[in-house]
């Protein structure tokens, strides 16, 4: 009889997982002879939940039992791609992997066949990659997403049904998300898998299976650096070699930098098994569009160097960075949104505020933070933020997105300075695109945080106040966005949240805005 296992890694609190090898139940009768040996429980905890607890026959189950050899062959084939590829195959759908991948497992019926063909393709292989159901044989295993995002490792679940599941079988864990530092989940899902693996090979000295298990558990270790950052990057694995194209976007850069300029724009902080700390290059064009041109990782990689600087942030702004981490539901994202938004009005004051609205551009002035435009290819991106202790802080307007009233112009000001003062890598370096690629969750805080910073409560009290017309019309919620400087979507959306209006009065509004022309004549809508 085979000897028994059991390891358990990390901390049940933050990310931890526990295998233990136990015998057969079918004695081999069903499977390989290292199928068998490698029959099982497994265990794997995010945030304090047991993704693998489940009801079988109505009693509560802690474990899930399979062979767990084909798990201990996915975490190792896919080991970079779950640690450092965060772009999603199709889309950018929502806030987690496992939310994006729901809402887009279906190509829209207006497209081809050959189109629809090529996006179910895409889905599937981006879901072999980071599913750990891909990988379960029959057996029933935990809906768990891994994947990277930005700096850190989303781990994401939910509710799914599973061909063959028995009717009295079901999971407990209720849909979610944790999100760790690579390095810790590194040293998790390694300790599993090395001691794992040498013990299925000393259980089975003979066996070339667990021979090659231990080789390649080993050879994580010596994984080409240069492929992890291509994945950082956004390149898809399914049509370029990543550390090819990683080389190549490399040579698109200024060929004469100094070895400084050279250290801020490329320096990782990394281990063997995992990038860590990715350079700004790689976030930067990580949260680009997967069709952007080639002109344009030229203009944006100069822009990254021309914005290197050593001790280049003014000290006013170094004070006012905190990093904080994004909230775990839509809602609380909204509202950590309003609340750095009323922390920093705090902070400054009334200094900013010119008769009825924000001067948002006086304050980039006073805070160092420089305002340029470019023209890119993709009229989707509305701004790139760059910062850090190495680099003048730096907005870049795409002069090709399709508003560019001023209004739109404000918001995104005040969207990017959220971006740069709470969404930096490990609190150090910011490099990031707004856009339909960029996290989710991170942009709807920063369009929160951007609507607290141009319509503060105090302000919006003493317009309405003094409004002429009546605040459930069209008419007088044009005239609080003229006297805001701010559009009347992000008008109408910020006083129904603050309860200046209800949904009622919203939804007419919008309806109303939708089915006829701009009555104030202007393009503020």
């Amino acid at each position: 009889m085979p000897r028994q296992l059991e390891v358990m890694l990390g901390r049940r609190d933050l990310f931890a997982v526990k295998v233990a090898f136990l015998p057969d139940p079918d004695a081999g009768r069903a499977a390989t002879p290292e199928h068998s040996a490698s029959w099982g429980s497994l265990e794997i905890w995010v945030n304090g939940h047991n993704l693998c607890a489940h009801i079988e026959q109505g009693e509560p189950v802690d474990s899930v039992h399979w062979y767990l050899l084909p798990i201990l062959q996915w975490l190792v084939s896919n080991w970079d791609f779950l640690l450092h590829e965060e772009r999603l195959p199709t889309k950018n759908a929502g806030a987690t992997a496992w939310i994006s991948m729901r809402r887009t497992n279906e190509a829209a019926p207006t497209v081809s066949e050959d189109e629809a063909e090529r996006w179910e393709m895409r889905w599937h292989q981006w879901w072999r990659r980071h599913c750990l159901v891909s990988c379960r044989e029959g057996g029933l295993l935990p809906n768990l997403f891994i994947r990277r995002r930005l700096d850190g490792i989303e781990f994401s679940w939910g509710v799914h049904s599973l061909a063959g599941a028995p009717e009295h079988f079901r999971f407990d864990a209720f849909p979610g998300c944790g999100r760790l530092a690579p390095d810790e989940a590194a040293y998790v899902l390694f300790g599993v898998v090395d001691r794992a693996a040498r013990h299925l090979r000393d259980e089975m000295p003979d066996s070339r299976v667990f021979a090659q298990l231990v080789q390649d558990v080993a050879a994580l270790e010596t994984s080409d650096q240069r492929r992890r950052l291509g994945l950082i990057s956004g390149v898809r694995p399914d049509q370029n070699a990543p550390a090819e194209q990683w080389d190549r976007l490399m040579q698109m850069f200024p060929a004469n930098l100094s070895p400084e300029a050279y250290e801020a724009v490329f320096k990782t902080c990394e281990t063997k098994l995992v990038v860590h700390g990715a350079c700004p290059a790689a976030l930067l064009f990580g949260s680009l569009s997967p069709t952007i041109e080639e002109a344009d990782v030229r203009l944006l990689a100069e822009r990254l160097v021309q914005s290197f600087a050593p001790n280049g942030e003014s000290e006013v702004l170094r004070r006012m960075v905190r990093d904080a981490p994004v909230g775990r539901t839509e809602e609380r994202t909204w509202e950590q949104g309003y609340q750095l938004a009323e922390d920093l009005l705090e902070e400054i004051g009334d200094r900013y505020v010119d008769e009825s609205s924000v001067d948002i551009d006086r304050l980039y002035q006073d805070l160092g933070i420089t305002v340029q435009e470019a023209s890119l290819s993709d009229q989707s991106i509305r701004a790139v933020a760059i910062a850090g202790p190495h680099y003048r802080p730096h907005v870049l307007l795409n002069r090709s997105y399709r508003y560019r009233d001023e209004e739109p112009r404000r918001f995104t000001l005040a969207h990017e300075l959220c971006h740069i003062l709470h969404d930096r890598s490990y609190g150090a370096h910011l490099a990031m695109a707004s856009g339909p690629w960029a996290p989710l969750d991170v942009e709807k805080r920063a369009n929160a945080f951007a609507a607290m910073l141009l319509m503060p409560d105090h302000l919006v009290e003493t317009i309405v106040r003094g409004r002429p017309s009546p605040l459930d019309s069209v008419a007088g919620i044009g005239e609080i966005a003229k006297r805001l400087r701010t559009s009347f979507s992000s008008t109408l959306e910020h006083l129904c949240n603050r309860r200046f209006v209800d949904e009622t009065i919203r939804d007419r509004l919008r309806t109303a805005l939708e089915t006829r022309a701009n009555p104030l004549g202007d393009r503020r809508w």
